[in-house]
C-alpha cells in the first residue's frame, strides 16, 4: 500500500515463491518432527518436554527460513551494496534469534528437551537441501530457489 508520501506501507508483500518454499519447509519439518517424536516414543524416552523442544526447534528453523526469504526478497529490489547490507543484517539478527531461543530451551530443561530442540532445529535446513536436490534442473544442472537463497545468505557472490 502506498501512502500520500509515495512510500510503501509498513508491511512487505510476501512473494509467492517465498510462500511456496516456506510451506514446503513447513511440511517437511512436520514430517521429520513426527518421525522424531515416534523415535522418542519407541525408545520410551518421550515426555512432554520432547514435544515442547520439538516445537521450539522446528518453529525457530521455519521462522529463520521465512525471514531469510523476506530478506532476499527485499535485497533483490536494491542495488548490490545495499542488498549485501540487508543480507548481512538479516543474517546477524536471524542467528541471534536462534541462539536466544536455543539457549532458553537448553537453560530450562524442565520445559524443553535439549536434544529434541537441537535436532528439530535442523529440519528446516534438511528441507532446503532436499528441495535443492529434487528440484535440480536436469538440462542445465542449476539448483532451485532455496539453494540460491542459501548462497545469497552466505555472501551472495555466486561463487563457491
Amino acid at each position: 500500500m502506498v501512502d500520500g508520501s509515495g512510500r510503501e506501507g509498513c508491511f512487505l508483500k510476501i512473494d509467492p515463491t517465498v510462500k511456496k518454499e516456506t510451506i514446503y519447509v513447513c511440511v517437511v519439518t512436520l514430517i521429520l518432527s513426527m518421525l522424531m517424536e515416534s523415535v522418542f516414543l519407541i525408545l520410551r524416552q518421550w515426555h512432554l518436554t520432547v514435544l515442547f523442544g520439538n516445537l521450539v526447534g522446528a518453529g525457530t528453523g521455519i521462522l529463520n527460513f521465512f525471514l531469510l526469504g523476506l530478506s532476499v526478497q527485499k535485497a533483490v529490489k536494491n542495488e548490490e551494496t545495499r542488498a549485501k547490507e540487508i543480507l548481512r543484517a538479516s543474517h546477524a539478527l536471524r542467528y541471534a534469534l536462534m541462539v536466544i531461543l536455543v539457549l532458553i530451551a537448553i537453560l530450562i530443561p524442565s520445559v524443553f528437551n535439549m536434544w529434541a530442540t537441537l535436532i528439530s532445529l535442523l529440519f528446516a535446513t534438511i528441507a532446503v537441501y532436499t528441495r535443492a536436490i529434487f528440484n535440480k534442473d536436469k538440462k542445465t544442472g542449476t539448483a532451485s530457489a532455496p539453494a540460491a537463497a542459501d548462497n545469497a545468505d552466505n555472501g551472495g557472490d555466486g561463487k563457491e
